[in-house]
């Protein structure tokens, strides 16, 4: 990731030991996923992101957020104005058999319940790409085997919050694991659309599902307590991921 002349990566290193790579969704067998969006998300939750026993893990797996300044990404496109709406997304129809992934598959408000967990955020736009050039720093994802990638930005406290989100399409399972345990945060161009300003927490976190590998960076400004950022990492990480997962 590219960073303003003499600034330091503000993220810190990633976590040591890199990221687990368990895949419960294939230690039982799957059904269809049901017709509420709200439904199999919760499940997926539980198969992917552990979150009965592995929340902690999941927190502790992101870096630690630090004081930093905007993190800097050459972008010439125009992106779209956020959405305001938190009506819920419909569902989508299941992609067929091999179809290759793409953003609209999730796009739309986020509106989030697991129990007494409620969350959601903004649509601001997505973006697929046909190679993974545009989101990554001097080749380095292409180098561990990325085929192509899916973009998506969200916001939420009123914009307080961005979200960033990469769904890296790899060869097979075994690339995406090897890939995600990998990855570090340098490897990625972050467009300024999709990062707080000045950002005073900032967090990432990479996981693999099936053939793809899920990055999800959360930024925010000071007004924002750094356990609700991240909550907004797990939880929106975790959807996707459990998402992917039943595709």
């Amino acid at each position: 990731m590219t960073y303003p002349s003499g600034q330091q990566n503000p993220w810190g290193q990633p976590p040591g030991g890199g990221h687990p790579q368990q895949h419960p969704y294939e230690m039982a067998p799957l059904a269809p996923p049901p017709k509420s969006n709200a439904g199999w998300i919760v499940v997926a939750l539980l198969l992917v992101v552990g979150l009965v026993g592995g929340v902690g893990a999941l927190v502790l797996g992101a870096n630690s957020g630090v004081s930093g300044s905007a993190m800097a990404a050459s972008d010439a496109m125009t992106t779209t104005a956020p959405t305001t709406t938190t009506t819920t997304t419909t569902t989508k129809a299941r992609p067929s058999a091999g179809a290759q992934l793409s953003y609209t598959e999730y796009e739309g408000p986020w509106n989030f319940k697991l129990g007494d967990v409620e969350m959601t955020a903004d649509w601001s736009e997505g973006r697929d790409h046909t190679d993974c050039a545009p989101v990554e720093e001097d080749g380095a994802l292409t180098a561990l085997g990325c085929q192509y990638a899916v973009e998506m930005l969200l916001t939420a406290e009123g914009g307080a919050v961005k979200l960033t989100q990469f769904v890296l399409a790899m060869s097979d399972p075994a690339a995406a694991e090897h890939a995600a345990d990998q990855i570090e945060e340098t490897d990625l161009n972050v467009r300024p659309a999709g990062i707080i300003d000045d950002f005073e927490t900032g967090k990432w976190k990479a996981t693999s599902s099936k053939e793809f590998v899920v990055i999800t960076l959360a930024t925010a400004t000071a007004a924002v307590r750094t356990e609700l950022v991240q909550d907004y990492l797990r939880y929106r990480h975790g959807d996707i991921t459990g998402a992917i997962a039943f595709r």
